[in-house]
């Protein structure tokens, strides 16, 4: 075994081909939508403003620079994706530093990198994997009140990659719960996760873990102890919020009701008054017409008492 195959065996993190490449393999990890550096350096570094680096993601042009010209700058065949996203360190150049920055990235920009030196003696080439992870923050609520105590629910939604979900108590202890139920929209997951808890007057938090990011994203839920003294009252995806309004629109409702019927009540008696009134006032009428009739009949009378 000579000192080059020596050397391809110790070094666990590089790997040689037949011509003397050198292979980096490394993991970078981003939040989508911020800005990441893919590092890249030739092996001893030397300075490269007068030589080829070129950036792909499989069969993309992510970036190239040859002699003093790069995407954007004099050299055209950048790939759609990645146009007026990736920059260089020009000022890093003469140390040896062919790194980039990627703006503003997005789940799709997830995948594998090279970055090759065509030029160098060995030529070298260098890989890295990117992960540009979706992290929605969680969204919980209380979706039912059942005999067994509440029934909690988490659910996250367009996470990348796959994310690991658990209720925990505000303390930090992991609550029992279902399995979680996961399904798949491309490259994102959904996954919701139920719990029954039975203490009440607690805070709960799900909390949501990706492997690689470092961060742990969550959200809080107050459990009040009143569902469990009526469970009739609680219904799926009811919050004590929306059930105050419905009882006040009720009690609005009401009120109103009184109201109309009251004023129907007071038009009803004044019809049947003013009704009274011109029967009375009728009868009154034909009183006085037949007034001068009975008059004239009692004349007669006397007229023929008289004869």
């Amino acid at each position: 075994m000579d000192v080059f195959e020596l050397t391809c065996v110790i070094v666990s993190v590089f790997m040689c081909d037949q011509v003397g490449s050198v292979l980096s393999d490394r993991q970078v990890f981003v939040t989508e939508g911020d800005d990441v550096i893919l590092p890249c350096a030739p092996n001893p570094k030397v300075n490269i403003e007068g030589t080829v680096f070129d950036w792909k993601k499989d069969d993309k042009e992510v970036f190239l620079f040859s002699d003093g010209g790069y995407y954007g700058n004099g050299l055209s065949g950048q790939d759609k994706d990645f146009k007026g996203r990736v920059s260089h360190f020009v000022e890093e150049l003469k140390h040896g530093n062919a790194s980039i920055l990627i703006k503003n990235t997005k789940t799709t920009d997830s995948g594998s990198y090279s970055c090759f030196f065509p030029h160098l003696k060995p030529s070298q080439i260098f890989r890295i994997e990117l992960v540009v992870g979706a992290a929605p923050p969680p969204s919980v609520k209380i979706l039912n009140a059942t005999g067994d105590g509440v029934l909690l629910q988490c659910s996250v939604r367009g996470a990348f990659p796959k994310p690991q979900v658990e209720w925990q108590t505000s303390d930090g202890k992991i609550v029992p719960a279902e399995e979680p139920q996961v399904s798949q929209r491309g490259d994102l997951y959904d996954v919701v996760l139920l719990a029954t808890v039975n203490k009440m007057k607690t805070v709960y938090r799900c909390v949501v873990k990706q492997d690689g990011f470092g961060h742990v994203i969550d959200d809080e839920l107050f459990v009040p102890d009143i569902l469990l003294e009526d469970k009739s009252c609680y219904s799926t995806s009811v919050d004590p919020f929306l059930i105050t309004i419905i009882i006040t629109l009720l009690v609005v409702i009401c009120v109103e009701t009184l109201i109309i019927i009251r004023n129907r009540r007071k038009v009803l008696r004044d019809k049947a008054a003013g009704a009274t009134k011109a029967e009375t006032s009728e009868l009154n009428g034909h009183q006085q017409k037949e007034a001068p009739g009975l008059k004239r009949r009692h004349l007669c009378e006397l007229c023929n008492n008289e004869i």
